[in-house]
């Protein structure tokens, strides 16, 4: 697995089609993220944010991932490997990938809001860690939702072109937007001063992973059976 998820992130790397994901990602979080508050009171939005914009960024890079490799390559890799595995591999990729782009957004929250301080302009160490955990939660419950979109929306489960990106748009519109989603229940949760109660601790997180375990498993089951 290692060295098949290596050559599939050499191969979406080569490819540059993670630089529309990328642009996407960076523009919604550094254009749209709004400015920064005073004393670091805007850190839970902006660890919100970034996380919420993980959703269609990583859809769409693992739709990138899942298009980037001719259809002779991919017979040749599934013949060597296997097709559950070689699905994988591109799936663990393109999440590696999506992982960096968490990094940068948390990255950018931190230095564009700062921590939180008191009046005095002394550090608050304990909200900052919480806040911080909150928003780490956050981004990661985001990314395995973003991750499970794109392994349900796209080939190998939906083949044709346009009926795959409508149904990836759907999913990462109802993602960010419905209330059963985790990632909108990770997102409210996490927020400064969320006004919709989140779902019970734990959950959101249990039910990403679920989640994310089910697409994997549908998207290479699907691969395993076209390729025989």
């Amino acid at each position: 697995m290692i060295a098949l998820t290596r050559y599939q992130v050499a191969l979406l790397l080569r490819s540059h089609r993670w630089i529309p994901p990328l642009v996407l990602y960076g523009l919604t979080v550094v254009g749209l993220g709004g400015g920064s508050k005073a004393g670091g009171a805007g850190l839970g939005d902006g660890l919100s944010w970034s996380a919420l914009m993980l959703v269609p960024a990583v859809a769409w890079l693992t739709r990138s991932m899942l298009t980037a490799e001719p259809g002779a390559a991919r017979a040749c890799v599934a013949a060597g490997g296997g097709p559950r595995r070689a699905q994988l591999a591109a799936l663990v990729a393109s999440l590696l990938v999506g992982a960096i782009l968490a990094i940068g957004g948390i990255g950018w929250a931190l230095g564009s809001d700062g921590v939180l301080r008191t009046r005095a302009n002394t550090i608050e160490i304990g909200a900052t860690f919480a806040v911080l955990a909150g928003g780490l939660m956050a981004t990661l419950i985001c990314l395995l939702v973003g991750s499970a979109v794109g392994a349900l929306c796209n080939p190998p489960v939906i083949r044709q072109p346009a009926a795959a990106m409508l149904c990836t748009t759907g999913a990462v519109v109802a993602a960010l937007a419905w209330n059963v989603s985790p990632a909108n229940a990770a997102v409210r949760s996490a927020e400064s001063a969320p006004q919709v109660s989140a779902w019970p601790s734990g959950l959101a997180v249990i039910t990403a992973i679920a989640l994310l375990a089910a697409a994997w498993t549908v998207s290479a089951l699907v691969a395993a059976r076209r390729m025989s």
